[in-house]
């Protein structure tokens, strides 16, 4: 039985979505990434959704007001880049953690929709890698310290830095133990 019958079947109404984005591509890559799922409906009208799905680049003071203002019982914030600073403009909107789009795919998207699952902040995403090259920077040592501490090469240590940079949006090393330690992860 397919997922669109099973779902007429079982009396389980989708749910609907309005997505909003000022690039034109993504909304229209997004939309037709949710049609595929018998468990969402896109919708035009802003009124008629139960969520919005709001795609930005990055999360600024005035979006993030401006989406609160919209009226929708709840909002899904998805941007391309998420900083330091991301969580809390969108507490202080009210908004929930936007999720990374580097981080969604349709799986993980349907269910937030569907489920309203709550987003989490970004510290489960971090493994014990990830933590310990963060306390070892956080202690000061240089990457050739690091990697006899982790019993791997300065280049694996340096590739792992690399992708804890731009998973978060980093700029650098000290940026990034900074970010830990607000964080409360060190």
């Amino acid at each position: 039985m397919s997922g669109a019958l099973a779902t007429a079947d079982s009396g389980i109404e989708p749910v609907r979505v309005a997505v909003e984005s000022r690039d034109l591509i993504s909304a229209a890559g997004v939309t037709h990434l949710l049609n595929s799922s018998p468990r969402v409906r896109v919708v035009q009208d802003r009124s008629a959704a139960q969520v919005l799905l709001a795609l930005v680049n990055e999360l600024c003071a005035q979006q993030a007001a401006r989406l609160r203002a919209c009226g929708s019982s709840r909002i899904v914030v998805i941007a391309a880049r998420v900083h330091d600073l991301t969580p809390s403009i969108a507490a202080q909107a009210g908004l929930p953690v936007p999720l990374r789009r580097a981080d969604v795919n349709a799986e993980r998207l349907v269910k937030l929709l569907v489920g309203g699952q709550a987003v989490q902040e970004r510290s489960p995403v971090l493994n014990d890698r990830d933590l310990q090259l963060l306390r070892l920077l956080a202690d000061g040592a240089t990457i050739a310290e690091v990697a006899a501490r982790l019993f791997c090469s300065e280049r694996t240590v340096k590739y792992a830095l690399h992708q804890l940079l731009e998973r978060f949006g980093l700029r650098n090393r000290v940026h990034a133990v900074a970010w830990a330690l607000r964080s409360g992860l060190l």
